[in-house]
């Protein structure tokens, strides 16, 4: 049944599809201006692939299209397996849970990827009965899920007892609670469910975790602009701090920059001054960040406004 643009597309996938394009944008925006703050780029993969979940699955299966309609649904089932497969790995990667790793890499490749080559893949492409397919390639994956939800909160647990960080425990917690709605879209393969109920279930985990994170993100750059304002930046020497920026390998630009962020000058104000754009400012300050070795204007001018400063 067409509902949208004269495709499939149903009218609340495309309203949680612009919703992830602006968050994407703005992720986009954060790596460019934090480069070092290499978790982003999980969150990032995060949204790129729930995008792809819903492309394909609101403009697959179209017969308009010159693409075979079993691919199309081939390659719309895929795109859940892929999304899917990443949680483990994002929790792997993004929490730092070390005993994730065998299920978030070859137990993935194993339980998840092989049922769908098997059933939505081969047997389908043979026989095309493609509900009793996917109810059987289905099966083995939704078992791993819950068998991989718990082994999460047993990690998550583990490292709290070891390292004792509350607020982290409980950041974590909240975020795997939003796995759970994903975890239950396999129950669609066997219980067919309204369209919208459907798009729901698949898409609010995954924006929780967007929400969630952008806070976590908000949050980080709030209390680094309190450090950036209680520093005395008047104390800091700027005979010093452009001494210590060419012994850390700093250009002239540069240099010049870093005595501009000490006045608390934005990326705009410095542009304006120097006659550059404001993106060549922020290109100025990603390469910086690379070449100090840290990952925010406070930590910048704490280093390189240090007397005692020596290069690596």
């Amino acid at each position: 049944m067409k509902t949208l643009f004269g495709t499939q597309l149903h009218p609340l996938t495309l309203v949680f599809v612009v919703l992830e394009f602006i968050f994407l944008f703005i992720q986009l925006n954060d790596l460019f201006r934090y480069p070092l703050r290499k978790w982003q780029w999980w969150d990032f993969w995060l949204l790129k692939l729930l995008i792809a979940f819903n492309l394909a699955n609101g403009f697959f299966p179209e017969g308009h299209l010159h693409l075979d309609i079993k691919l199309q649904y081939m390659l719309a089932y895929g795109t859940a397996y892929l999304a899917g497969s990443y949680f483990p790995f994002y929790f792997y990667k993004m929490y730092r849970l070390k005993s994730l790793r065998p299920w978030a890499t070859w137990g993935v490749l194993v339980f998840v990827f092989l049922p769908y080559l098997v059933c939505d893949v081969f047997f389908y492409a043979w026989n095309g009965e493609l509900v009793s397919d996917r109810e059987w390639g289905v099966l083995v994956p939704a078992l791993y899920g819950l068998v991989v939800l718990f082994v999460m909160v047993k990690a998550i647990v583990k490292k709290y007892k070891a390292h004792g960080d509350r607020m982290q425990y409980r950041c974590e917690l909240l975020v795997w609670s939003c796995l759970l709605p994903w975890e239950a879209m396999s129950l669609v393969a066997f219980y067919p469910q309204p369209q919208w109920l459907r798009i729901l279930t698949a898409n609010l985990g995954w924006l929780m975790i967007t929400i969630l994170k952008s806070k976590r993100f908000n949050y980080t750059v709030r209390r680094d602009d309190r450090t950036l304002r209680a520093l005395h930046f008047e104390d800091v020497d700027p005979k010093i701090l452009a001494e210590n920026s060419v012994k850390g390998g700093m250009s002239a630009r540069e240099t010049e920059i870093i005595l501009w962020l000490r006045q608390r000058k934005s990326s705009s104000e410095i542009g304006e001054i120097l006659f550059i754009s404001d993106w060549t400012v922020k290109s100025h300050v990603k390469n910086i960040f690379k070449k100090a070795g840290v990952s925010s204007r406070a930590e910048l001018i704490r280093k390189f406004g240090d007397p005692d400063y020596k290069a690596d």
